[in-house]
């Protein structure tokens, strides 16, 4: 009985081992279709050739790539993500998700942003912690290229709203859960254009 019973709890473990491998190695792919769907984009905008091919390319990722505002770059944690409009649980799976509320990205006020931290899902925000001042946050757009340089790195409550509030000049806000695998403060990256 107690061979059976181990034999039964290994199969258990590498089945619960081998669903977190899944659904990592699912969301990476899926990541890397969306940025592929959203490069291809902008080179048929600029071309003036086949968008339709490139939707259907990120269609079973995020409906489209008409949701997907721009790539997210932070070399110095060697991060690059797509940016969803909006943070609803299904768009943060695959991307992080822009606040709607906030300043677009590259406009006058705050554009903020937030990605998960766990190891369920995906990792996008896991090294936001070593971010520095100094440090550059790059985001990609249909349009244009915009370069942010990290100002200040805090933790704050989940409760403390105000780092989402609008600023007179053209700034980035990243927030994240802190610490790792908890929801009990959240990690703020704020960078200036």
């Amino acid at each position: 009985m107690k061979h059976k019973l181990g034999i039964l709890l290994m199969v258990i473990g590498i089945t619960i081992m081998c669903y977190t491998l899944y659904i990592k190695f699912d969301s990476q792919k899926r990541q890397q279709r969306m940025i592929d769907a959203f490069i291809n984009l902008q080179i048929d905008s600029e071309d003036g050739a086949g968008v339709e091919d490139t939707e259907k390319v990120a269609e079973t990722e995020i409906q489209n790539t008409e949701n997907i505002l721009g790539i997210l770059k932070l070399p110095k944690i060697d991060l690059e993500v797509p940016i969803i409009e909006g943070i609803n649980p299904q768009n943060l799976k695959y991307a992080v998700g822009h606040f709607s509320e906030t300043a677009g990205i590259g406009k006058k006020g705050n554009c903020a942003i937030a990605g998960h931290r766990s190891y369920t899902y995906n990792e996008y925000f896991n090294r936001l912690i070593e971010m520095e001042v100094g440090d550059q946050i790059i985001v990609n757009t249909k349009e244009k290229e915009f370069a942010y340089i990290v100002y200040e790195k805090k933790i704050v409550e989940p409760s403390e709203i105000s780092v989402l509030d609008s600023t007179d000049d053209a700034t980035i806000t990243l927030v994240t859960c802190h610490p790792e695998r908890s929801s009990s403060k959240r990690l703020v990256v704020k960078g200036r254009l």
